[in-house]
């Protein structure tokens, strides 16, 4: 579809408001249902579909940086719904899994609000998503943010 730069700025702008709308208003709704955050969330939910998780394989379920996910475990862990466990195999690493606590969360708590953006991602053909990305790219360079340190929506 062709538009006019205008509106096609204007349209990119709109969408990006309803995105970061979206994932707050979202993120709202469940800390005051569940009294944890989206972000928190989305570790449980990730953490539920495998049972145990280390840190680096968390962190490639939700596409960040296992130092990121650092902060989200202490405070689970402190909430009591993740508890850290060594491996059986290896001592020296440390998995995360759920409490019973976080397993009932888990059952009763909607889907986070990044995995309708993941799953759209994914959905994409392949130069759909390289032409997203590069356009992105692009943008953060003019925007002169491209290697600013970033952690979760709305932290």
């Amino acid at each position: 579809m062709k538009v006019s730069r205008g509106d096609a700025v204007f349209g990119i702008m709109q969408s990006v408001r309803r995105i970061f709308r979206a994932t707050h208003d979202y993120s709202h709704e469940v800390s005051k249902k569940y009294g944890i955050t989206d972000q928190q969330l989305w570790v449980i939910k990730a953490v539920s579909l495998d049972g145990k998780l280390s840190l680096g394989e968390l962190g490639k379920r939700m596409y960040l940086q296992p130092s990121t996910i650092t902060g989200l475990i202490d405070l689970l862990e402190e909430k009591k719904y993740l508890a850290r466990v060594r491996d059986r195999e290896d001592r020296r690493v440390v998995k995360v899994q759920l409490t019973p606590k976080g397993q009932q969360l888990a059952k009763k708590a909607p889907n986070p609000a990044q995995w309708k953006m993941i799953y759209g991602l994914t959905k994409l053909k392949r130069h759909e998503l390289n032409a997203i990305f590069n356009s992105i790219q692009e943008l953060l360079e003019s925007m002169e943010v491209r290697d600013r340190k970033v952690t979760l929506f709305l932290e």
